[in-house]
Parts: structure tokens; sequence; C-alpha cells
């Protein structure tokens, strides 16, 4: 596995991004190139990128914000496209140590059944980040720092080009959330295998370690429960017959409106509109997968 391309999608995050590329420019393990998405970010990260003399370095800009989603479908396709062997996923706020590549190649190159594998993400104390918590298979290690995992999200994620090509891309219509669940998911179901590396390490640099249910999440982020919700409903189609699934979700609403109560009146009310939106368009929900050509 000699090229790997690092995708970053980025929106706004000019300093931490500067941080995130020192990082990925200096791996032990040098990646082949690097593959910036930029969602129309309006704090300078245009010009900036204009800068830099790496000739490793691809941008590709959006003409609006489309949402991490679709920046991360649009630079897998890229990376893909331009032949690497292996995508290294991240967002802008993801800050690798110098081994973190290294150790995923080496686990992937040792389990040749993976679909994917990803670094332990942490916050800056040190501790797991819990909104990065992959899904175990089970709680016991294969060996040292390794385990079976199911899914895991797009910070510090390795995948080889092979099962982009064969599974597709990210769903660009989820806009955010979900998407990063969802695609490992997806390669877990189609046979392959995922494992979580703890001796593979990346900081996750976010404001404060937070997960993404409702109970701790702030007024300004209430749009973001549409997807929340939407998103859901669709990744878990299927699994169950359909009236069962339907009332697991009606299920998941109502709790998540319970735990608005404490909320003022007007953030409360925002909330629970978004729920109900993604609900609503959750039940008829149906992006179509792109697959790289």
């Amino acid at each position: 596995m000699e090229h790997i391309a690092a995708v970053i999608v980025t929106y706004n995050r000019l300093a931490l991004l500067k941080e995130c590329l020192q990082a990925v420019q200096h791996q032990s393990k040098a990646v082949g190139s690097i593959v910036v998405v930029d969602n129309a970010s309006t704090d300078g990260t245009g010009d900036f990128l204009k800068t830099i003399d790496d000739g490793r370095l691809a941008v590709k800009t959006f003409d609006k914000n489309r949402g991490g989603a679709a920046g991360f479908a649009e630079g897998i396709a890229i990376a893909t496209r331009q032949g690497a062997d292996a995508v290294w996923i991240m967002d802008d706020d993801t800050i690798p140590q110098a081994d973190t590549l290294a150790t995923l190649v080496e686990t992937m190159e040792r389990h040749r059944d993976a679909g994917f594998v990803c670094s332990k993400v942490v916050w800056t104390d040190g501790e797991v980040h819990k909104m990065n918590i992959p899904g175990y298979v089970n709680s016991e290690a294969l060996e040292d720092g390794l385990y079976a995992i199911r899914s895991a999200s797009f910070v510090s994620l390795l995948v080889p080009c092979r099962v982009v090509r064969e599974v597709g891309l990210p769903y660009k219509e989820f806009f955010i959330w979900v998407d990063d669940a969802e695609y490992t998911s997806r390669i877990f179901k189609r046979g392959y295998k995922g494992y979580l590396n703890n001796h593979s390490v990346a900081l996750h640099k976010t404001g404060a370690n937070y997960g993404s249910g409702i109970k701790v999440a702030t007024p300004d982020s209430a749009w973001k429960f549409y997807y929340y919700m939407r998103n859901g409903m669709f990744a878990s189609r299927g699994e169950k017959p359909w009236i069962v699934w339907f009332f697991r979700h009606l299920n998941h609403l109502r709790l998540d409106i319970h735990r608005t109560k404490d909320m003022p009146k007007e953030v409360r009310a925002t909330f629970r509109k978004n729920l109900w939106r993604g609900f609503v368009d959750g039940l008829s929900f149906k992006p179509q997968i792109d697959y790289v050509e």
C-alpha cells in the first residue's frame, strides 16, 4: 500500500486546518497526495491554500457550503480517481500524531480482510473523544490495542480505494451527521472487517469533549438535529420490518422531544421543530449511492 491520499474537509476553521495540514505533511509514513475540500469558507482559507508549496496538494472549492458529507464524497472520489491505494479521511480539526498513519497502514497490511481501520480519537486532555467512539463488535481485544468494530467516524479513518470502488461513496445528501457511521457500516455489511488500533492516535480538537446527544446540545446546534433524525432513519431502514422500524424511530422521536423539556421555551420549540421535520422527511428520504467510475 504505497500511495495514501489524505482527504480533509474544511469550513471556516483556518487555524485548525493549518494544524491539521502540518501534521499530515509530516507523517513518518509520507502521504502520496492531499485532497482538501473547502466548503466555501469565508475566513481566508482559500487564500491560504493558494500559498502552500506542496505538489501533493489538490484543492476542491465548492461554490457554497454543501456540508461535510458532500465534502467527503467529493474528496474520496478525487483521491480514488487519482489512483490512490487508500484514502485517509479526516475533518479539519483532526490533528494526527507523527506515526498515526503508519500504524493504520501497518494494521491494514496485516489484516487483508479490512474494509476500514480507524485511530483512537482523543480530546485535548488525552481522554477518548465521546463523539468518535466506534461501534464495537465486542469488548474483547483481538490483540494488544486492536479491536473489531462495525462502524467508525471520519476522524482518522483509512479505507482502501478498491473498497470505495465496490461500495460507492458516502451519501452526499446527508449534509452532516450519520454519513460516517452509515458508510463504515455499509462496508462492514458487505463482508469486510473493521478495526480500531489504539496505538494509532489522533486528536479531535473540538471546543469541548462532547457526544452528539440532544441533552448536551447547544442552542446553535438545533438545526443539526433535522439531519440527525432524517439520516439516522434512512441508515437503519431495511434492518427490521417496516412497522418495527417506524415505531422504533417514533419512540426515538418521543424520547428526544422529552429530553428538550428543560430547555428555554424558544430553544425547545426550535429543537422539536427540527426533530419533527427530520422524522417526517425520514419516512421518504431515499438518496442514491454514487460510484467512482
